[in-house]
């Protein structure tokens, strides 16, 4: 395959800008439950973890809010069937380094999309044969990409935190 096929797609201003901001406050504003892991990446101590809120895993629908603000984002990305369904909050003062390690979110063939809550400086790199490719986490922004890329959260140096929706879902 070639280094432009594997690039992710990026969509700017994603989800119409009421929805974006009920989303947001949700997620943000609101009482949000976050329950904590003890690392971004199994087996490493880069880190000290982060924070995470699933909606949909393991063949179940663990939020109400799935049917609210996940289905419409999955209807518009064209998803099959889900795998997962995920916010993340990353406090910036938990990345020991400027960046967590490469990682793949599934070893098989299915897509991650990544939609950026907030703005800052961080983002998320990709490594595509050997060369690195950054995006930067601006809100309403959605990166779509064949989850065996190599990609890796990078720090904020302008935010507290990185707030995200992680999905993972077949197309």
């Amino acid at each position: 395959m070639s280094e432009k096929s594997l690039k992710p797609i990026i969509i700017n201003n994603f989800l119409k800008n009421s929805f974006f901001k009920d989303l947001k406050n949700f997620i943000i504003e609101s009482e949000f439950s976050w329950f904590q892991r003890k690392t971004m990446i199994v087996g490493t101590t880069d880190n000290l973890g982060y924070f995470t809120h699933s909606f949909y895993n393991n063949n179940q629908i663990n939020c109400d809010a799935y049917f609210k603000y996940i289905i419409p984002i999955l209807k518009k990305l064209n998803s099959k069937a889900v795998v997962e369904v995920r916010a993340n909050l990353a406090p910036s003062c938990f990345l020991k380094k400027d960046a967590c390690a490469f990682h793949v979110d599934y070893p098989y063939k299915c897509k991650t999309a990544i939609l950026y809550l907030n703005t800052c400086d961080g983002g998320t790199e990709f490594k595509i044969k050997d060369k690195i490719h950054f995006v930067k986490s601006e809100e309403n922004k959605i990166v779509i990409f064949n989850s065996d890329i190599k990609h890796r959260g990078t720090k904020s140096n302008n935010a507290d935190f990185r707030y995200l929706i992680n999905f993972n879902y077949f197309s």
